[in-house]
């Protein structure tokens, strides 16, 4: 009779098969302790384009909206522990062309990067495009800073053409930064980091 021995190889890699189990379970069982505490952007908190529209003005083409902007608990206290939001803003304009697909005219993003300092107590607001900062005592005259957009440079009236038919279309995007490795934002799939709001369209007339 034949006895059959295993090998001290296949002793190592059952050995390394079980640590690898081991930690895996481990793992995962980390990352959902830690899911419990992380900071979501949407528990429910008011988001939205509430209104928007262009006019022409010196060749260019203003941006006016009316922006809904709030964060949940958890996003206002990832702020005040030092983890920024990031808002961004999509514009882009489309000629309509019936049964043809449309054309993408021109389009615009705009960042703002809403942070605490905790050294001032206030909460700030900086313009990734032109680097300006403003500073608010409290995050609801921010958000409400941020919620209104006034005048904003999008696209070149040169690029609209009279006869034509345009749609403009709005959306805002709010993400929360840092905080968290970006391996294991990976692996915490079921966490919410990012935001959208639905395409806000309306047909722009030249």
């Amino acid at each position: 009779m034949v006895n059959s021995l295993e090998t001290p190889s296949t002793n190592a890699r059952s050995f390394w098969r079980c640590s690898l189990l081991v930690a895996l379970i481990w793992l995962v069982a980390t990352c959902r302790a830690v899911a419990a505490d992380l900071p979501v952007i949407d528990e429910g908190a008011p988001f939205d384009v509430r209104s928007a529209f262009v006019e022409p003005r010196d060749h260019v083409y203003l941006l006016s909206a009316t922006l809904e902007v709030a964060l949940s608990r958890a996003a206002q206290q990832a702020l005040t522990n030092g983890v920024p939001v990031l808002l961004q803003l999509e514009f882009k304009v489309v000629r309509k062309r019936g049964w043809l697909p449309d054309v993408d005219v021109g389009s615009l993003t705009q960042r703002w990067h809403l942070s605490y300092d905790a050294l001032t107590e206030h909460y700030l607001i900086k313009n990734e495009s032109t680097g300006l900062q403003y500073s608010h005592e409290s995050l609801a005259a921010a958000l409400a800073d941020l919620g209104s957009v006034q005048g904003l440079p999008v696209i070149d009236e040169a690029l609209i053409q009279k006869g034509r038919r345009y749609e403009a279309l709005l959306r805002l995007t709010a993400s929360i930064e840092g905080g968290v490795p970006s391996a294991l934002k990976y692996m915490m799939f079921w966490i919410d980091w990012r935001r959208s709001t639905e395409w806000y369209t309306w047909t722009l007339r030249p």
